[in-house]
């Protein structure tokens, strides 16, 4: 298993205002593990997003100047053709909880003033000698998957030199994993997703400053461990609409 890594800040932020003052909502390194393991098991079908691709995902979704329900990001997350087969109703929902609680962890942490507590792109570090692993290639594959939900009329609202601005940052985040230097050294990479993570600050910090309100936790209910597996005919817990017999829990 490759090293997990968070990358250090680089002063690139153009605004300076404080988050409003909410309590961040971290993940246990229990959690964090077990929600990363998850991801790669069989409870989930083969093609979910890892942990670095949900991060870069959901920064891209809580970044929406107007609010993207849960139901319309979640489902992505388990699969790229939105068919999920789980392999059974307590997995289901413990991995469900714990992608909520890394939302929320990431909604309390974006823009906030405490350097060391503030939202940064998590990425699979490279082993010694090998940079042929594509380091952020993964996060931002997320992350344009959480911009394409962007509501159409994102710019309703919102003066147009604002809007400009977000999307031209959005644009300069992107830009190097789609230039021809794309081939580079981890080093460099790693210098690419530290700027983007200072962007992706920034951009947030620019909605709060025009009055559009911080995206709200995902409220979680019951400890993880003792949730049980939902009723056949109650709403999938996956959010794609369907009872749960006809989705998630098919064939179990």
């Amino acid at each position: 298993m490759r090293e997990r890594r968070r990358l250090s800040g680089a002063d690139v932020l153009v605004i300076v205002m404080t988050c409003p003052d909410v309590s961040p909502l971290l993940l246990s390194d229990e959690d964090l593990v077990a929600l990363e393991e998850i991801l790669v098991s069989g409870a989930v079908p083969e093609d979910c997003m890892t942990l670095e691709m949900l991060d870069g995902f959901l920064a891209g979704v809580l970044l929406s100047p107007r609010p993207i329900a849960r139901e319309d990001w979640l489902p992505s997350v388990w699969s790229a053709c939105g068919e999920a087969d789980f392999g059974g109703g307590v997995a289901v929902q413990r991995a469900i909880r714990l992608v909520l609680a890394y939302y929320n962890e990431i909604a309390s942490t974006l823009g906030r003033e405490e350097e060391d507590g503030r939202w940064e792109p998590f990425c699979f570090a490279a082993e010694a000698g090998d940079d042929k692993l594509g380091i952020g290639d993964e996060w931002v594959d997320g992350f344009i998957q959480g911009l394409d939900l962007w509501p159409e009329g994102w710019r309703e609202g919102l003066d147009g030199g604002v809007a400009d601005a977000v999307q031209d940052v959005l644009q300069q985040i992107i830009a190097p994993w789609d230039s021809d230097e794309a081939d580079v050294d981890a080093e460099t990479r790693i210098g690419w997703l530290t700027v983007a993570g200072e962007r992706v600050n920034d951009i947030f910090l620019r909605l709060r400053a025009i009055g559009l309100p911080a995206p709200s936790p995902i409220a979680l209910d019951a400890p993880l461990p003792s949730v049980p597996a939902p009723g056949r005919n109650e709403p999938c817990p996956c959010g794609s609409s369907e009872k749960y017999k006809k989705c998630c829990g098919a064939g179990n």
